[in-house]
């Protein structure tokens, strides 16, 4: 019974011909069904507990921690290997932590989570759309990524585009929640869906740091590594006369909440050179990043993809 209603609140079908029940599937339910008792506790112990957790999975031999240490050595050079281990550790304690604000950007009451944001800029965005103008949100992705959506989009129309997860009932689970709090779900593709949005008053929120391959990327620098750079923020940009906010997210050091910084928008953006304009997001991207290099993804492949004749990195 228990299991058939943590399905139910993910928004999971529970008829009885479900794939989902399928017993390869249990040891996921168990852990939803953990989380969801464990976002219960105070937010301070949830962030303690989390912080463990990280460490766990840094002392543990595996790809994400593989990848992690390749991404730290590409992009910081200038530090020591003794540095570089220290980011390292910093950085999956920041993964753990946000293993509970997934779950709290998923599940918990607002109640709960709207005390903990501190904003700066959204009254630029609201004068934005309150005299028409159609308006896109560009970040990057931290590792507050999930409570820093649910966060915003308390306080303004928001629309999201998102990838498919590979897990299904990962899949189902996120994108029940991403259905619930925000305007508009779209996948990256829907390019008709984003110009809707754009021009019925609804914020676009991308996350620019993506590698999609090579087709509607260039390679352009980032911490001044040649890498796949999805060229759709100018596009749409171009397409729909929007303004572009870069948009930063930071967990705040004394367990208070969370920063969300929201620059004035880019000026002269886009211009004739979508190259020019691709690089200079990377550059506004990469700045937010190194305010808090510990808080960033580092275990998402950002490399992938590679011009012709060169090596794989992971």
């Amino acid at each position: 019974m228990q299991l058939s209603r943590l399905k139910k609140e993910a928004g999971v079908d529970t008829s009885p011909n479900n794939k989902f029940l399928a017993p390869r599937y249990w040891p996921i339910w168990l852990a939803v069904g953990l989380l969801k008792l464990l976002i219960k506790l105070p937010y301070r112990t949830q962030l303690v507990l989390g912080k463990w957790l990280g460490r766990l999975l840094a002392l543990v031999p595996s790809k994400m921690r593989h990848t992690t240490v390749i991404n730290l050595q590409l992009c910081f050079p200038e530090l020591t290997e003794l540095q570089r281990q220290q980011l390292l550790r910093k950085n999956f304690e920041s993964v753990g932590i946000g293993i509970f604000e997934t779950a709290l950007g998923w599940w918990a009451p607002d109640s709960k989570i709207q005390s903990l944001l501190h904003a700066q800029g959204v009254e630029n965005i609201k004068m934005a759309l309150a005299e028409g103008k159609a308006v896109m949100l560009c970040g990057a992705h931290f590792t507050t990524l999930e409570i820093a959506g649910r966060l915003m989009a308390q306080h303004l129309p928001l629309a999201v585009t998102y990838r498919t997860q590979k897990n299904p009932v990962f899949e189902k689970i996120n994108r029940a929640a991403l259905d619930k709090y925000y305007q508009q779900v779209l996948r990256r593709e829907e390019v008709r869906g984003v110009l809707r949005c754009l021009k019925s008053g609804l914020c676009i929120w991308f996350a620019a740091d993506t590698d999609a391959g090579i087709k509607n990327s260039v390679f352009v620098p980032f911490f001044d590594v040649l890498a796949a750079t999805v060229t759709a923020t100018p596009r749409y940009a171009k397409m729909s006369n929007a303004m572009v906010f870069p948009v930063a997210f930071y967990r705040r050091e004394d367990g208070s909440g969370y920063e969300l910084i929201i620059q004035p928008a880019l000026e002269n953006f886009p211009s004739d050179n979508i190259e020019q304009d691709v690089t200079r997001l990377n550059n506004v991207l990469e700045a937010a990043i190194r305010l808090r290099p510990e808080q960033y993804l580092w275990q998402y492949k950002r490399f992938k993809t590679r011009p012709i004749g060169e090596k794989r990195v992971y």
